[in-house]
C-alpha cells in the first residue's frame, strides 16, 4: 500500500512556478516582439515600395505618353503622302511647290503634337540633300542639314536600329553649338510610298523636358533619389532637371514579389558612390533600354521604425502585467488542487508496480509521479495477466482441435487405403484420399496463423480435388498468377477454403453441378499502397445485391461440418483484424451469370 509522505514543499514548487512562468512569459514577449518587428519591417519595406512603384506608374506613364506622342510624329511622316511626294520627288519644276506643301504640313502637325513643347528642331531629308526644317527662329543656321545629317557619326546606328534611339544620351545641339542647348537626337528612315526601301529620314531633337517635364508634378522625399537610365548613360532627375550621374547598384535580394505589376522590379541594394544600402524600384518605359529608377527614403523608414519602439514597452509592459497576475493567483490556487490529486492517487496506488524514479521529485508533483507510477505498475499487471491469460486459451483451443483427430492414425489409415485403391486401379480413391490427407495434415500442422499463399492455394486445391469427386468432375478449377513471387505473400490459414466452398455449394450446385472456379492472383494497381487482389470468379447463378450483404455479415456462410463456423463473414472479419479496415472481401455479382470475390491483402 502507497502512501503519501506530508512534505512542506508547496512553498517550493510555488516559488519554482512562479519563477518558471515570470520567465516564460518574458521570452514569449520577447520572441513575440522579434518576430512581430522583422514581420513589421518586412510589411513596411514592401508597403512603402509598392506604393512608390504605384506613383512611378504614374511617372512613366506620363513619360510614355511623351514618347508616344514623338514616335506618333515618326510615324505620320513615314505615311503622310505630301512628305512621301516631296520626299520621293526629282529636282524639276515642281520641287518648290511641293516643298512648301510639305513645310506647311510638317509645322502644321507639329504644333498639333502634344510632345510640340518638348520637340527643339525637326528636319526631313531625302537623297538628294533636299530637306525642309521645323526651328526655332534663335536657333536657325545656315548648314546644309540634308548633307550635315547624314555625316553625323551616330545617323547609321539610329536609322537602322530604333531601340537605339537614345543611346548618345544628352548633347549639345550640333548645328548649333554656340548655346548650351542640350538635345536628344533621334533618327527614323523614310519609305518610299509604295516600295519598301529608304528614300528618306526623319530627324528630331528633343529636349530634356520630354523626361522632366512630368517631375513636375511629381513629389517625393528629399532623400529619395529619382534616376533615369538611358543605355549607357545614367542621369539624376532628384531636382526636376537632367544630371549625369556616376550612380551604379549591387542588388543584394529581390524584393520584386510585392511589385503591384509585371514592369516594375524591387531590389534591396547597395548604391555606389554613396555605399549606402537602400531599396530600389526600377520600372520600364517603352522605349527599349530606358528604366526609371527610384530609390525609397531612408529618412521614412526611420521614421516608421521608431513606432516599433514604442510597441516593444507596450509588449513588455503587457507582459510583465500578465507575469504578475498569473503569480498572484498561483499564490492561492496552486496547494488545493495539488491535495486532492495527492489524496485521490494515494486511494488507488496498491499493487506491485514498476517504479519510475525520474518522476518522483521533492515536492507536490513528485506525489503525483509517485502516485502515476503505483498506477502504471498495476495497470501493467492486469494487462500481462490478460494476455497470458487469453494466450492460454488459444493455445487450449488449438490443441483441442489438434486433439480431435489423432494424426498418426489418420495418417496411416488413409495410406492403407490409399495403397489398396492404387492396387486394386480405383484412381479416384487414392487420389481423393491423398488431397484428404494433406489437407488433414495442413489442419492439424500446428497454431501459425499466417502462411504463404502458394501453400493456402494448394489447400484449397485438395479441397476441390475431394469435392471434385462428388460431382463428377464436372468442375473446371484454374489458378491463373502472371507474377510467381505474389505466391509468397503471407495470408490467414483458411482464406480461400469456406471462398471456394461458397462457390460450389451456392453457385455451381444450384446450376447443375457444373461449371468453372478460377482463382486469379493480380497486384492491385488502383491505390496508392502496394497490395495484392486475389480474384475467385464462378460462373454459377450469381447473387442479389441483398445477398451479398447478408453473406459479409453471417457467419452461416458454408454447409461443410469441419468449416461450418469458417463462413466468407468470418474470413473477411479475420482479415481486417489482422491488416486492417481497408482489406477484406469485396463481392461482384451479376444475377445468373457470374460471381466474384476479390480478396484484398497488403503485398511483402
Amino acid at each position: 500500500m502507497f502512501s503519501c509522505t506530508a512534505k512542506n514543499t508547496s512553498n517550493k514548487l510555488q516559488n519554482h512556478l512562479v519563477m518558471l512562468i515570470i520567465g516564460i512569459t518574458f521570452g514569449i514577449g520577447i520572441i513575440f516582439s522579434a518576430v512581430f518587428t522583422s514581420l513589421y519591417r518586412g510589411y513596411l519595406e514592401n508597403s512603402l515600395a509598392a506604393a512608390t512603384g504605384t506613383n512611378m506608374k504614374f511617372l512613366t506613364d506620363s513619360i510614355d505618353h511623351n514618347l508616344d506622342s514623338v514616335n506618333q510624329l515618326i510615324r505620320w511622316s513615314q505615311v503622310n503622302t505630301t512628305i512621301s511626294n516631296y520626299v520621293e520627288v526629282k529636282n524639276n519644276q515642281r520641287y518648290g511647290i511641293l516643298s512648301v506643301n510639305a513645310q506647311e504640313r510638317l509645322t502644321e502637325e507639329l504644333q498639333n503634337n502634344p510632345a510640340f513643347d518638348m520637340i527643339h528642331r525637326v528636319v526631313i531629308g531625302n537623297a538628294n540633300g533636299r530637306f525642309i526644317q521645323y526651328v526655332p527662329a534663335t536657333y536657325s543656321t545656315t548648314i546644309n542639314l540634308g548633307a550635315a545629317i547624314p555625316d553625323l557619326p551616330y545617323f547609321d546606328a539610329l536609322i537602322a536600329d530604333s531601340s537605339k534611339q537614345f543611346s548618345t544620351g544628352l548633347i549639345t545641339d550640333p548645328f548649333y553649338p554656340a548655346s548650351d542647348k542640350k538635345v536628344f537626337p533621334v533618327i527614323r528612315p523614310i519609305y518610299a510610298k509604295f516600295r519598301s526601301n529608304n528614300v528618306g529620314w526623319i530627324f528630331i531633337e528633343l529636349t530634356e523636358n520630354i523626361f522632366t517635364e512630368p517631375l513636375q508634378y511629381y513629389s517625393h522625399a528629399a532623400d529619395s533619389g529619382i534616376f533615369l537610365i538611358l543605355g549607357e548613360h545614367t542621369y539624376d532627375l532628384s531636382d526636376g532637371s537632367m544630371t549625369e550621374s556616376d550612380f551604379t547598384y549591387t542588388i543584394n535580394r529581390n524584393l520584386s514579389t510585392a511589385a503591384t505589376d509585371e514592369q516594375s522590379y524591387i531590389y534591396y541594394v547597395t548604391t555606389f558612390p554613396e555605399n549606402q544600402e537602400s531599396i530600389l524600384i526600377k520600372r520600364c518605359l517603352s522605349q527599349d533600354g530606358c528604366y526609371l529608377i527610384q530609390t525609397l527614403s531612408q529618412q521614412e523608414l526611420k521614421k516608421q521604425n521608431q513606432m516599433l519602439v514604442i510597441i516593444w514597452i507596450v509588449i513588455l509592459v503587457i507582459m510583465f502585467i500578465i507575469a504578475v497576475s498569473l503569480s498572484y493567483l498561483l499564490h492561492f490556487i496552486i496547494g488545493i488542487p495539488i491535495r486532492k490529486m495527492r489524496f485521490q492517487l494515494s486511494q488507488i496506488s496498491d499493487g506491485n508496480f514498476a517504479s519510475n524514479k525520474e518522476i518522483e521529485w521533492n515536492n507536490e508533483l513528485g506525489d503525483i509521479g509517485r502516485g502515476i507510477n503505483s498506477l502504471a505498475g498495476n495497470i501493467e499487471h492486469l494487462i500481462e495477466k490478460r494476455i497470458a491469460d487469453e494466450k492460454e486459451k488459444k493455445d487450449l483451443e488449438y490443441k483441442m482441435l489438434q486433439n480431435q483427430i489423432n494424426p498418426h492414425f489418420l495418417y496411416n489409415t488413409l495410406n492403407s487405403i490409399k495403397w489398396m485403391a492404387s492396387i486394386q486401379g480405383a484412381t479416384g480413391i487414392a487420389d481423393m484420399t491423398t488431397s484428404l490427407s494433406r489437407l488433414l495434415k495442413s489442419i492439424s500442422k500446428g497454431t501459425k496463423l499466417l502462411i504463404p499463399l502458394s501453400e493456402e492455394i494448394a489447400l484449397v486445391t485438395d479441397y476441390f480435388n475431394i469435392q471434385n469427386y462428388r460431382y463428377g468432375g464436372t468442375i473446371l478449377f484454374e489458378v491463373c498468377c502472371d507474377d510467381e513471387t505474389l505466391l509468397d505473400t503471407p495470408i490467414i490459414k483458411f482464406t480461400l477454403q469456406p471462398i471456394v466452398e461458397n462457390a460450389i455449394f451456392h453457385g455451381l450446385e444450384p446450376k447443375g453441378g457444373s461449371g468453372t472456379i478460377r482463382i486469379t492472383v493480380q497486384p492491385q494497381n488502383d491505390t496508392s499502397v502496394r497490395n495484392i487482389e486475389i480474384i475467385v470468379w464462378d460462373n454459377g447463378v450469381g447473387m442479389t445485391p441483398e445477398k451479398i450483404e447478408n453473406l459479409l455479415t453471417s457467419n452461416d456462410g458454408s454447409t461443410a461440418e469441419f468449416f461450418r463456423k469458417v463462413g466468407v463473414s468470418n474470413v473477411h472479419k479475420r482479415l481486417q483484424y489482422e491488416f486492417g479496415d481497408a482489406y477484406g472481401i469485396r463481392i461482384e455479382s451479376v444475377l445468373g451469370e457470374y460471381t466474384e470475390m476479390h480478396i484484398v491483402i497488403p503485398a511483402l
